[in-house]
């Protein structure tokens, strides 16, 4: 059940403190606190978590939790606050990751990127108050996954009030020391030879819609950073924001891989370093649109650093892709189930190949999988060691029946995962809009499984919209 939060001052009546109610003036002069109530879901549903006073709202959890019995991602706050306010306009600011909604006087919405989707970006907008008394507002924030930072102020804009200097939403200091080597390419493979290689400070940028480099486009191009950094021994956290793409190689291990479709999304991942000079490679892509690139490398994993592993210890070559698409398999056979699709020029870890020399076993999306070797690069593949046996005895996983329900992914990008849960790992995605062939379910009806263009996977029921009119009970129990 989603609920209002009471007045603040009957709130504290019922715990039996006793409080001065502010004299009607303007809000930037004294603004009372806040009440906020933590959920463990993205919807703020029952249970409540946690309720506590919050003088203000100006958080920046980074990747941990923001009190004690909520998960790191997937997790929502209400925010509520009676205000004494005098006649006049009222601006309101918000900064957010992931989302963030402003209602006031209950019926009001001045800012919402629920709708919108827009993260990370300060907002603004005006509220006219009429006559002077009581108000109430709320603020719903939703976090995903990657960093959580939620940032509200409001003024009278009679003091012509300037954008707020709100806290770096980064957490913890970085480390980009060192100068990084980078080569532009007039191409969205990284092919040839570049057309410009520049000394830069950091591998950040914000090229928006223009070329990042002479003799450059302004889309469909790459790039690639080098830098060798000395640092000392511990565990590190590295951060990407991009659009449209990026992959992270640290001392020639594949830790992020997102060369791609990410539209203002932040992948992060954890890793030891030893001390001394280590090695980063940044590949970057740009198809469309809106060019960035924001990379941090902090110390330390933090309280709920979720790293997106790279090569596990039993790699023993890579695999770089030759084909423009390539499907992955459960197994080392053309008819065994597809878990997601890579692309030319991405290079992966390789674990093992079949005994024909047909097949290789590659690290992708958080599990093993399998590719043709006719569409990969693998450096010494004959000393890969053997972990299945030839290709043609390999048996292959049927696909479940299509009940003949449909899901649509909205509003946003759903997340394919190999179970009914958040804990799984992620197979793919469903771009916002695109639909998918229901073939399960689980006992509650919070998870679909599908069957997205080959991918089978599990998407969750909250972000992927059944088909209108479908008879729920008809879909089989898998998981």
């Amino acid at each position: 059940m989603i609920r209002r939060l009471l007045p603040l001052v009957l709130v504290f009546a019922l715990l039996g403190v006793i409080v001065a109610l502010p004299t009607a003036q303007p809000a930037q002069a004294q603004n009372p606190p806040w009440i906020g109530q933590y959920y463990n879901n993205t919807t703020l549903s029952d249970p409540v978590v946690a309720t506590q006073t919050d003088p203000n709202i100006a958080f920046n959890w980074g990747l941990g939790s923001p009190v004690a019995g909520v998960g790191v991602d997937n997790f929502s706050v209400r925010w509520a606050t009676d205000v004494a306010l005098t006649p006049g306009t009222y601006r309101f600011f918000a900064l957010a990751d992931d989302n963030i909604r402003i209602t006031f006087n209950f019926n009001q919405t001045v800012i919402d990127t629920f709708a919108s989707g827009q993260i990370g970006q300060l907002l603004s907008a005006d509220v006219v108050v009429p006559s002077s008394g009581t108000y109430h507002i709320q603020v719903d924030y939703r976090e995903v996954s990657g960093d959580a930072y939620a940032y509200v102020s409001y003024q009278n804009a009679s003091t012509n009030p300037t954008s707020p200097n709100f806290a770096n939403p980064t957490p913890g200091p970085t480390f980009n020391t060192g100068t990084w080597t980078a080569q532009y390419f007039a191409n969205p493979t990284l092919s040839g030879d570049p057309s410009a290689i520049l000394s830069e400070p950091s591998p950040s940028h914000n090229w928006g819609t223009g070329s990042p480099a002479p003799g450059v486009p302004s889309d469909n191009w790459s790039a690639r950073f080098t830098s060798v950094q000395n640092l000392p021994a511990g565990t590190y956290t590295a951060t990407i924001n991009v659009d449209d793409g990026a992959r992270l190689y640290v001392n020639g291990v594949l830790f992020i891989n997102q060369f791609g479709g990410a539209t203002g999304q932040t992948f992060t991942a954890s890793f030891p370093l030893a001390a001394g000079p280590n090695t980063f490679q940044i590949d970057y892509v740009e198809n469309t649109g809106p060019a960035f690139l924001d990379y941090r490398l902090s110390f330390g994993s933090g309280a709920a650093a979720t790293a997106t592993p790279g090569a596990p210890a039993g790699s023993y070559s890579t695999a770089t892709v030759t084909a423009y698409r390539l499907n992955v398999r459960t197994q080392p056979s053309p008819t065994a189930q597809v878990i997601t699709r890579i692309n030319r020029n991405e290079t992966y870890p390789v674990t093992g190949r079949s005994a024909d020399g047909r097949w290789y076993q590659i690290f992708v999306a958080n599990q093993l999988g399998w590719v043709n070797g006719s569409y990969v690069n693998v450096p010494n593949g004959g000393s890969v060691p053997i972990v299945a046996t030839a290709s043609s005895a390999a048996t292959s996983t049927p696909l479940p029946n299509s009940t003949g329900i449909i899901v649509t992914a909205t509003p946003y990008t759903v997340n394919i995962r190999s179970g009914p849960g958040t804990e799984y790992s992620r197979l793919g995605q469903m771009p916002a809009g695109s639909t998918a062939a229901v073939i399960g379910r689980n006992s509650s009806s919070t998870w679909w499984q599908v069957n997205y263009n080959g991918i089978v996977g599990w998407v969750a029921a909250e972000y992927a919209r059944i088909q209108t009119g479908a008879n729920v009970n008809s879909i089989p129990i898998t998981g």
